[in-house]
């Protein structure tokens, strides 16, 4: 008898289990397009946009200029993605300076940033001269916080907001 009520018990929790791990359906939106909740009015929702440049420099040890050009272009995105991590963020700044006898001796800077990133755009991918690649990047963000429109402090002029159309 007692097993047969430690096995029943075993399956019931292990039923609750199970079917509190279901999956949740997420939706991943496309580049350029906003994910809106249902439930808030139009009127509260609220877009900004952030803009960054990337830049990136064709290596020298590229076996061809097509695959110079490619990895400039690559590291140019790269760039973006970094500057816009650090706009969105922040930076963690970690630095060390020894020091003796009136002069530096030993000088160490390490960053670090880390953020997901969803729906960034390449608008714009340039060229230049000396093998430099310019990539232009925007992030469309939806805010809605008590129909205001909020983003991290200290950016910079580059930033656009946007009401949405009714």
């Amino acid at each position: 008898m007692k097993k047969i009520i430690v096995i029943v018990s075993i399956l019931f929790i292990a039923g609750v289990v199970l079917t509190g791990c279901t999956s949740s359906s997420r939706t991943i939106a496309a580049p350029g397009k906003i994910i809106t909740p249902k439930d808030v009015p139009d009127t509260k929702l609220k877009i900004v946009t952030f803009y960054v440049t990337g830049k990136g420099l064709e290596p020298e040890d590229a076996l061809t200029k097509g695959e110079a050009v490619l990895m400039a272009e690559r590291a140019a995105v790269a760039d973006g993605y970094r500057k816009l991590v650090e706009k969105l963020r922040g930076v963690y700044v970690d630095a060390f300076m020894q020091s003796g006898r009136g002069t530096v001796d030993h000088e160490l800077i390490r960053t670090q940033t880390q953020a997901w990133l969803i729906g960034t755009e390449v608008v714009e991918i340039k060229t230049g001269k000396y093998g430099i690649t310019s990539v232009r990047m925007r992030l469309r963000i939806h805010f809605s916080k008590k129909g205001m429109v909020w983003w991290p402090a200290g950016i910079d002029n580059d930033v656009e907001s946007v009401l949405l159309p009714s």
